[in-house]
């Protein structure tokens, strides 16, 4: 057997075994931790996090959020009692609702993000979303 076909085939069984472990390893990353009290710019926020799932409420405007955590980051969607901007259908019971992308930070204090109205891409028509987790992770009367 040739050197060129011994390395290709040294390289195949490196790839074999090590391939497993690779995709093991990226299942296996941390998942985010969105759970807590936050400061955002969309007023206080409260969410609840239970695997990949994760739903709660912010301050504007009786505002709920719910959605898929995926690593460190968060995509669902927003509804609010009032907006801007009414959509043609509902969510979560109401015509004001739009797209959600939260991305935390490596330290898991700080989230940033954009949203738009009803089905429309990130980014087009919304805004940025920010927070910053409470130093115990909870809020209420108890903490302001």
């Amino acid at each position: 057997m040739s050197t060129k076909k011994r390395a290709l085939r040294q390289w195949i069984v490196v790839g074999a075994l090590t391939a497993p472990l690779l995709a093991f390893s990226q299942a296996t990353q941390a998942q985010g931790d969105f759970s807590g009290g936050w400061r955002s710019n969309n007023g206080e926020m409260r969410i609840e996090q239970s695997g990949s799932r994760a739903w709660g409420e912010y301050a504007m405007k009786d505002g709920r959020i719910r959605g898929d955590v995926d690593g460190d980051t968060f995509s669902g969607i927003w509804t609010q009692t009032s907006s801007n901007r009414g959509c043609p259908d509902e969510r979560m019971g109401s015509r004001y609702w739009g797209r959600v992308t939260l991305h935390l930070n490596e330290e898991g204090d700080r989230f940033y993000g954009r949203w738009s109205y009803c089905d429309d891409e990130i980014g087009s028509g919304g805004g940025e979303w920010t927070g910053e987790r409470h130093r115990d992770h909870h809020f209420g009367p108890e903490n302001d």
